[in-house]
């Protein structure tokens, strides 16, 4: 039951964090708009992947296992999430 309890938590804060990021940047596009092509497609590629794996994880989307459940699943999800707030925050 605990550990039921700790999954939907994690699942909500994901949900919640990826709208978090997804809102900052619909409110500031020039965090990534103002790079030069070179660093704005990799940053956006991330953005995509992280944000994306943030709401497939926190709405309970599952995927088969392997390489892909590992990347869109909750370590890589945080993982993702995380490199791309750090580099937000840097951008800010």
């Amino acid at each position: 039951m605990l550990r039921a309890d700790y999954r939907q938590g994690a699942k909500l804060l994901a949900l919640g964090w990826a709208s978090l990021m997804a809102l900052a940047l619909l409110l500031r596009p020039e965090i990534i708009s103002g790079l030069t092509l070179p660093w704005r497609l990799p940053l956006w590629l991330l953005g995509i992947w992280a944000l994306g794996a943030g709401f497939a994880y926190g709405a309970g989307l599952t995927v088969r296992p392997g390489l892909l459940r590992r990347w869109l699943g909750a370590p890589g999800c945080w993982i993702l999430m995380g490199l791309f707030a750090v580099m937000l925050l840097l951008r800010l």
